[in-house]
């Protein structure tokens, strides 16, 4: 991280240490002192990639001498998994009698491969702890990271489809911990219809597909095939919406257009013109770097570097521009902050990092001010009793829709029958599954978790 940005960091944190409900307007001046609960669960029992590539090892190795150290996470398959408790930390504004603030989800970068909660570099703490010292409740998550690279010979290859796995892990993994904040609204004092996100490069795309995906029908089909990732919704709490109410999304993209339908969720897209790591208009992220072995690997790795060379492939995206004017086209308000000749996470570039700050807490501000907001509702409100399960939960029945796909996986997320369609009335069997605790996912349904014994 640059002097400038500690120098930054250190002057806003040392007056959030001092100042304590001041004078000034909430969500626009910092009045608090801020309170961080670290380590929150927010998603229990997450199945994570756990067989670290060897170039992860190696990395993991360096870290015990040098802990500045990057350790980028990169796995030999994805067949093996770890239950893992997923959490975030929760910057609270202390001495804050409010109950229905507005909160703001921050979601690192990293390529999906490296980044964390904790992260300094990409402004993550500070946007945080700012935020909460403005009257907001802050949080930044970990997701799930790593994506599979495959060997043979002196040649690494990452191919499009186990980056774009990494990515729907990572928007599970997001919905899960916005559903966590609508859960747990009236204990965290916030409004669960004010739930905002700030993403930056990879935590950009997911927050933006966070709004726009609604069902694992909004990604390709090889996201089916093994080993299955299980529905969108399938980790953390239940019956609630998973989208926010707004994104702000620091130089993102999306992989489907068609997804963003007449969805008017508030929107704010920063991007420089000449960023060639997420793509301003359209193409495959990364692809600037054929040596990203060698950024990777620290200097002093440089004989384990100079082995190998990297086949880097990436799914194709669509990026701010895209997005801006496709949203116009759609008269779907929004807002935008481009930069002409300016690259990726121009954040820590001097004549930038102020105003990109000030452009997306002016934003957060206004969707506070706002009369109204996009409403969210207990999913269950709106398909009440649309799923029934039978005696024993040997079967269950679907009372409206036609020609639904469901599909039950175990808690790891595996599908244990196949894929099928049901319509209203027609009973399906279940009796042919183990005793258990099941998810059944029918298409436009809340999942339901059922037990069976034997």
């Amino acid at each position: 991280m640059n002097r400038l940005c500690i120098t930054v960091l250190a002057a806003g944190l040392s007056v959030g240490l001092t100042a304590n409900a001041f004078a000034g307007e909430r969500y626009q001046d910092r009045q608090f002192t801020v309170d961080v609960k670290r380590d929150v669960v927010y998603a229990s029992d997450v199945p994570a990639l756990s067989s670290h590539h060897f170039i992860t090892q190696a990395l993991f190795a360096y870290k015990m001498t040098n802990q500045d150290a990057t350790v980028a996470y990169f796995y030999s398959d994805e067949k093996t998994t770890t239950p893992t408790d997923m959490k975030m930390d929760i910057y609270m504004p202390e001495k804050d009698s409010k109950t229905d603030r507005a909160a703001v989800l921050v979601v690192h970068g990293g390529a999906m491969v490296a980044g964390s909660k904790g992260d300094f570099a990409q402004h993550t703490v500070n946007y945080c702890d700012s935020l909460a010292a403005r009257g907001y409740v802050a949080a930044s998550m970990d997701y799930r990271l790593g994506v599979t690279l495959t060997s043979r010979d002196a040649q690494l290859h990452i191919d499009s489809t186990h980056f774009a796995r990494a990515v729907y892990r990572g928007v599970q993994d997001v919905r899960a911990a916005v559903r966590y904040l609508r859960a747990n609204a009236e204990d965290l004092g916030i409004n669960p219809n004010r739930i905002y996100l700030v993403g930056n490069s990879a935590g950009a795309i997911l927050s933006l597909e966070n709004i726009y995906s609604t069902t694992e029908e909004d990604f390709p089909d090889y996201m089916d095939s093994e080993p299955l990732l299980g529905a969108l919704d399938l980790y953390g709490e239940q019956g609630y919406d998973s989208k926010a109410n707004g994104v702000a999304a620091l130089w993102g993209a999306i992989h489907n257009l068609e997804m963003v339908g007449d969805n008017e969720r508030p929107v704010l897209l920063i991007h420089g013109t000449a960023d060639e790591t997420v793509l301003f208009k359209t193409g495959r992220p990364l692809s600037n770097l054929p040596g990203v072995l060698k950024n990777i690997i620290p200097s002093e790795m440089g004989a384990l570097a100079a082995s190998y060379t990297l086949d880097l492939q990436t799914p194709t995206l669509y990026g701010s521009y895209v997005i801006d004017s496709l949203l116009t086209e759609k008269e779907i308000e929004h807002e935008t902050y481009f930069v002409e000749g300016v690259a990726h996470e121009f954040y820590d570039e001097a004549p930038y990092t102020e105003s990109v700050q000030n452009r997306v807490f002016n934003f957060l501000y206004s969707l506070t001010q706002a009369t109204e907001s996009i409403e969210t509702k207990p999913i269950f409100a709106t398909a009440q009793n649309a799923v029934q399960m039978g005696k024993m939960n040997q079967s269950f029945t679907v009372l409206r829709g036609q020609n639904l796909k469901f599909r039950v996986y175990d808690l790891r997320g595996r599908a244990v029958m196949p894929t099928g369609r049901v319509s209203a009335g027609e009973s399906v069997n279940l009796n042919a599954l183990d005793a258990g605790v099941y998810v059944l996912m029918v298409q436009g349904y809340r999942p339901v978790r059922f037990g069976l014994r034997k």
